[in-house]
């Protein structure tokens, strides 16, 4: 299995659709600009900017980030490059699209906040598990 991760800045609010059959759908749009050293200065290079879509609870949970967020993304196996020319100057351009298979906080510049319930349902005093009978 292949896995695609990156780091980038959302470029806009995510939005939240719904399919004909029910399913929540996020998409997002997440750049990622290369820096260089040139002349002992930092530059700033060419920005890649990704189409990101997540489906189901990772869309509906997507809707708590906002533009300028540094997300870390691990994308499934479908990577997809669409090249084209653009058409307000003719220039050759690429864009690329991926299905998230987790979103993620960067806190690699800033802290984040858990919004963890306290007595979250899968935490281990709440799962009411029989002791084990020895004999």
């Amino acid at each position: 299995m292949f896995n695609f991760t990156f780091e980038g800045n959302l470029g806009e609010d995510p939005e939240l659709r719904e399919t004909r059959d029910g399913k929540k759908v996020a998409q997002i749009r997440v750049g990622r600009t290369s820096r260089r050293v040139k002349d002992g200065e930092w530059v700033d290079a060419h920005t890649t900017w990704v189409t990101v879509t997540a489906w189901e609870g990772l869309a509906e949970r997507c809707m708590s980030l906002k533009k300028g967020d540094t997300v870390v993304i691990t994308g499934r196996d479908d990577l997809r490059p669409w090249a084209y020319t653009r058409r307000d100057n003719g220039e050759a351009d690429a864009a690329l699209q991926v299905t998230a298979s987790n979103i993620a906080l960067s806190m690699r510049f800033k802290s984040a906040e858990s919004l963890q319930p306290e007595n979250a349902p899968w935490s281990i005093s709440d799962l009411n598990v029989p002791e084990p009978e020895y004999a």
